[in-house]
């Protein structure tokens, strides 16, 4: 297909994630019918896609709707109609020998006494020195006030807590030592407690759920996709198969690898911020060198369907380095029909990247006696399908330059008319909610 010159006010969108999706949504639906949308892969929806094997769903791991926005409430409820539904959170931390209620800082009860004991001690012994979060007087101090996540760890929650859950769960995760990240990702990701919930919590069971997941919404039927799905049935001029070769910034055109070309007046990106860079005609060196710079981890997800219902939990972290994945879930708990009747469904989530390589030949037989090992498996447990989704980009790491890297990045391209949103356009850590609401304000701001 020819997409000939540009006409006025031509607007192009690259990826079809949700928050390119939702870009085109909202241009289309203000009557900006020429709005185009290009996707490498053969059907839309980025890393909110699913895979359907032998009857059960999976989806490229655990993509739940954890709603702060209303906005973006109601436009969801709306795509999907009767197809959500709401659960609170049944998630757990395996550690010690069981299981213990997350967030692990005020759900302490369950561990062995001493371990208790240290994580108490190390709390008080750690606010003494003046990080109440604002209570008896003393000042809170924000996250980017200190030098490093490791440093906010135990200055805010105390060595005990660091040294069994924090450390090596996160460790584990963005696989680099904490003094190398910033705080700048926190925000709501992190819960802040207080002693009098870490004492409550370590007295008794703490059903209450708290942080930004302790309720979730999901599809009822066809796994996380079914949004992405919701989105593109009344959207036109979505092109699937088309992935960049090159961005000529002079000339406002793109050239797709099939040798098809289109020009643009106005470009959105939500593809990865470095791999966009990579393409631009003529990138200055600052820029090429800042780009080649950005750092993050890539997930492994391995999903199998057993013959029964493994568990009725949603999700387990996994701080100990016995174990390879960080964390697995269970699906057919997100819906009932994630998996056939009377079957179970599990993903197990390993973090790798060049300072953490992966054997991925060893990795499923590896996750496979690891999960025998927590007593998830049975070694007479019969496995109805496996499915193993490689996610080579899958989180950004806040490194000591990450807003020095990322910010004249983000001038280059603003300068020349690129708006970059999403995760992974924006070089971010952030939800499926902040990439729908970032393609909503982007649209708005260029039909004003």
């Amino acid at each position: 297909m020819k997409f000939g010159k540009a006409k006025k006010g031509k607007v192009v969108v690259l990826g079809g994630g949700l928050a390119g999706l939702s870009a085109l949504w909202h241009l289309q639906k203000a009557g900006h019918d020429n709005s185009f949308l290009f996707e490498k892969e053969s059907r839309m929806g980025g890393l909110t896609r699913s895979e359907i094997v032998n009857g059960f769903t999976f989806d490229y791991t655990g993509h739940l709707l954890h709603f702060r926005n209303d906005t973006v409430k109601k436009l969801v409820s709306n795509l999907l109609e009767e197809n959500i539904h709401y659960v609170v959170r049944n998630s757990w931390i395996s550690s010690k020998g069981v299981y213990t209620r997350y967030p692990f800082q005020t759900n302490l009860y369950g561990l062995p006494p001493s371990v208790i004991k240290e994580c108490i001690l190390g709390f008080i012994k750690a606010t003494a020195n003046g990080h109440w979060h604002g209570q008896f007087g003393k000042i809170s101090k924000s996250p980017n006030d200190y030098k490093n996540f490791e440093e906010w760890i135990y200055s805010t929650l105390g060595s005990g807590i660091a040294k069994h859950f924090m450390i090596p769960y996160n460790e584990k995760l963005w696989t680099v030592p904490l003094k190398q990240l910033t705080c700048d990702w926190m925000g709501r990701f992190v819960p802040a407690t207080s002693l009098d919930q870490i004492l409550d919590g370590a007295l008794s069971d703490q059903s209450g759920n708290v942080g930004y997941n302790a309720h979730f919404g999901y599809p009822l039927r066809g796994g996380i996709e079914s949004l992405p799905r919701a989105f593109t049935g009344s959207l036109t001029n979505l092109y699937a198969k088309h992935e960049v070769a090159s961005l000529d910034l002079q000339k406002k055109q793109i050239a797709f690898k099939n040798k098809e070309t289109i020009d643009f007046d106005v470009l959105i990106s939500s593809m990865p911020m470095p791999r966009l860079v990579k393409l631009i005609s003529s990138v200055p060196s600052s820029v090429q060198k800042a780009s080649e710079q950005l750092c993050f981890t890539s997930v492994y997800n391995i999903n199998m369907g057993v013959d029964r219902k493994v568990s009725d939990m949603h999700w387990i972290y996994f701080p100990e380095p016995e174990f390879t994945f960080y964390r697995i879930g269970f699906s057919h708990n997100f819906s009932p029909y994630q998996a056939p009747p009377g079957c179970g469904s599990i993903y197990a989530e390993v973090a790798y990247s060049p300072w953490k390589p992966l054997d991925k030949s060893q990795i499923v037989a590896k996750v496979k006696q690891d999960l025998i090992k927590a007593r998830i498996l049975r070694k007479e447990d019969h496995l109805l399908a496996q499915c193993c989704l490689d996610i080579p980009c899958a989180y950004v790491l806040y490194d000591q330059n990450y807003r020095e890297k990322v910010g004249l990045i983000r001038s280059y391209l603003q300068e020349n008319g690129i708006r970059t949103i999403g995760r992974y356009g924006s070089w971010e850590y952030s939800g499926m909610e902040d990439a729908i609401w970032q393609g909503k304000v982007e649209a708005e701001e260029i039909l004003k």
